[in-house]
């Protein structure tokens, strides 16, 4: 390889490399709201997060590098507890235990279902990573899906009372869009 091949790759490797790392072609993740009310939501095209209620499904989609994703994910039942169950159950620290049931169905593509994709939001904005309350079962394991298949667990957040008045739950997106909100369901 001459001097003059080498640089052209090089500079072709370093331009594919800030492409992605700042997010050009990183198939933002879209996603829109069904269920519930029989009326469906669709997200704007640009990057947006679209807003469901508690016992809608919320639809995420990806596509990255001609690989796409869709991803059905439903957030219900939700339930406040002051004891987690069980003789020797914990109590919450913040107020009160928020049990959330979660379905996610694959319908194209691979997805990672993960408890820690989901986020509580306060309407001041505070963020509630979940809890570390195993008695509330079954829970939602990490499993990656394949299309066609599904999960569904529970979550826990540890929250206090006043901060479930315009709570929000958060989804972060998919694939290269894993850190970034991707959809919510109002409480």
């Amino acid at each position: 390889m001459n001097r003059k091949q080498l640089l052209l790759t090089l500079a072709a490797t370093v331009t594919v490399m800030t492409m992605l790392a700042c997010g050009a072609g990183s198939g933002d993740t879209s996603s829109s709201v069904s269920g519930g009310d029989g009326k469906s939501v669709e997200a704007a095209p640009e990057p947006t997060t679209a807003v469901g209620k508690i016992g809608q499904t919320i639809t995420l989609n990806s596509e990255f590098l001609g690989d796409k994703t869709v991803v059905e994910v439903t957030v219900g039942g939700a339930k406040q507890h002051t004891k987690e169950p069980g003789a020797y159950g914990s109590k919450p620290e913040h107020g009160v235990f928020l049990v959330l049931d979660v379905t996610a169905v694959c319908k194209q593509g691979k997805y990672h279902a993960n408890p820690f994709n989901f986020k509580f939001v306060a309407k001041d904005g505070t963020v509630t990573e979940q809890a570390l309350a195993i008695g509330f079962k079954p829970e939602l394991h990490g499993t990656d899906l394949a299309a066609g298949q599904k999960t569904a667990g529970k979550i826990v957040f540890d929250v206090s009372k006043a901060a479930l008045t315009g709570g929000r739950i958060q989804i972060d997106g998919v694939g290269l869009d894993s850190n970034t909100p991707a959809a919510y369901w109002a409480l």
